[in-house]
C-alpha cells in the first residue's frame, strides 16, 4: 500500500532523532537512586500516565509527595463532555478519583505497602491507586499483592514495573520523555526531517485538537465535532503516528459519531477504523472481529454503495487469507461471501431503485471476478467481461 499510494503515507525521515536502547534504559532505571534522581522519576512516571493511562493528572507541589502518606500526583475532575474528547486514557478517570504513588527505591514491595495504606487513611475515597516502580516486578508477586492490598483496603490496586516502563517508552514511541525527565538517551535534533506534507498534516491536527477541545454543546458543534475526530484520527494515520494514538482517535470518533452523527459518520468511522488497523498495522483482527457490526450498518441503509464497503473487507480477508496468513475459516469467508451474495442479489432485483440495483449486480459481477481471478482460469473470465460490457450498456441515462 505504501507503494501503491504514497500520498497517504508519511513523508519525514524515519530515522528518530531520540535514542535510547531497552538495554540502557533498563540500566538507567535501575541506577536512578544513585544519581538522586526520586523527584526526576515522579516527573518522568506522571507524563508517562498522562499519555497513558488519563490526561487529567495534577502536579504535586509538596516536597514529599507520597512518601508521607499523600499521593504523588491524583486525579482531578472533568465533564465527561469533556473526557468523551479524550483519545487515550480511561475515561472513568474523569468521574473517579484516582491516586498514584511512585518510587525507585529497591525494597519496593515494603513500599508499595506503606504508600497504599497513607493513601487510604488521608480518608479521600480513592477509586483506584497505581504504584509504579523502577524495578522488575515478577508478573505472580505482582498480581498476589494487588489482591492482598485490594482485599485489605477495598481499592483496586495496580503495580506497574519497571518492563511496564520501558514497554510503553519505547514502543510508542517516548523516548522524548526519558530524555528531557530522567536524561537518558541522546537527542539529535538534526535527524528530525519533516516532509512537507507531514509539516501540513502536523499543523492541521494541531488545529484541529485545539477546536475540538473549545467546541460547546449546540447541534453545530456536535456534528463539527464528529467531522473534526474523525478528521483527526485519518490525519494521524497518515503521519504514522504510534497506534495507541491513532486507534484511540478512532474510537472517539466512533463513540462520538454514535452519539451525535448521522449514519453516514458512524459507517465511516467504523469503516475507516477497520481499514488504517488493516493497512497501517498490518492488524486483520479488528475488520474479523467488527465485519458484522460493520455490516449492519451498512445494511441499514439499503445502499450498494454503503455495502460495497463490506465487499472491500471481504476482498481483503480473501486475499489475506489466500496468502495463508489466516484461515478462510477463521475468517468465515464462505458465510459471509454467502451471506454478501444473497444481500446484494436482493437490491440487484429491486426495480424501483434502479441506479441501486444496477450498481448491486456490478458489485455481484466483481464478487465473481474476484472468484474466478484466485483460480487463475483465463476462460472463466469471459463471461464477467460480457456481463460487465452488458452493465455499461444498460447505465445509459443513469
Amino acid at each position: 500500500m505504501r507503494e501503491w499510494r504514497p500520498h497517504l503515507f508519511s513523508d519525514s525521515s524515519r530515522v528518530a532523532a531520540y535514542k535510547l536502547g531497552r538495554s540502557e534504559f533498563s540500566h538507567w532505571l535501575d541506577t536512578l537512586t544513585e544519581r538522586n534522581q526520586h523527584k526526576d522519576f515522579e516527573i518522568f512516571c506522571r507524563h508517562l500516565c498522562e499519555r497513558i493511562i488519563c490526561p487529567n493528572l495534577r502536579t504535586q507541589t509538596g516536597p514529599e509527595g507520597g512518601g508521607d502518606g499523600k499521593v504523588d500526583t491524583e486525579t482531578y475532575a472533568v465533564s465527561v463532555e469533556i473526557a468523551q474528547r479524550w483519545f487515550v486514557g480511561d475515561a472513568n478517570a474523569a468521574t473517579e478519583r484516582w491516586a498514584f504513588a511512585m518510587s525507585a527505591k529497591e525494597e519496593w514491595a515494603p513500599k508499595v505497602r506503606s504508600d497504599v495504606k497513607g493513601i487510604v487513611e488521608t480518608g479521600r475515597q480513592y477509586d483506584r491507586i497505581y504504584f509504579l516502580t523502577s524495578r522488575p516486578v515478577k508478573a505472580k508477586r505482582s498480581h498476589d499483592l494487588e489482591k492482598e492490598l485490594a482485599d485489605e483496603y477495598g481499592v483496586p490496586v495496580t503495580i506497574l514495573d519497571r518492563e511496564w516502563l520501558i514497554e510503553k517508552t519505547l514502543e510508542n514511541g517516548f523516548e522524548d520523555l526519558a530524555y528531557k525527565d530522567l536524561g537518558a538517551g541522546t537527542y539529535e535534533p538534526e535527524k528530525e526531517l519533516i516532509g512537507p506534507n507531514d509539516f501540513r498534516r502536523n499543523q492541521k491536527l494541531k488545529e484541529i485538537e485545539e477546536r475540538i477541545k473549545k467546541l460547546g454543546d449546540s447541534r453545530s458543534d456536535q456534528t463539527q465535532l464528529v467531522s473534526d475526530t474523525y478528521e483527526a484520527a485519518r490525519l494521524s494515520r497518515n503521519l504514522e503516528r504510534p497506534r495507541f494514538e491513532t486507534e484511540g482517535r478512532y474510537n472517539r470518533a466512533i463513540n462520538l459519531a454514535k452519539k451525535s452523527g448521522s449514519h453516514d459518520q458512524v459507517l465511516r468511522a467504523n469503516y475507516e477504523y477497520c481499514w488504517a488497523m488493516f493497512w497501517f498495522h498490518d492488524d486483520v483482527e479488528p475488520m474479523n472481529r467488527m465485519y458484522e457490526e460493520i455490516e449492519n450498518i451498512a445494511l441499514s441503509s439499503g445502499t450498494a454503495a454503503d455495502l460495497s464497503k463490506v465487499g472491500n473487507y471481504l476482498n481483503v480477508m480473501m486475499s489475506h487469507a489466500a496468502r495463508n496468513f489466516e484461515t478462510a475459516e477463521y475468517l468465515n469467508l464462505e458465510e459471509r461471501s454467502a451471506r454478501m451474495a444473497e444481500q446484494l442479489t436482493a437490491m440487484s432485483q429491486n426495480a424501483s431503485r434502479p441506479n441501486n440495483a444496477l450498481h448491486a449486480e456490478t458489485l455481484l459481477v466483481l464478487m465473481r471476478l474476484h472468484d474466478e481471478g484466485s483460480r487463475n482460469d483465463p476462460k472463466a473470465l469471459e463471461s464477467i467481461w460480457s456481463d460487465l460490457d452488458e452493465i455499461v450498456g444498460r447505465s445509459g441515462g443513469l
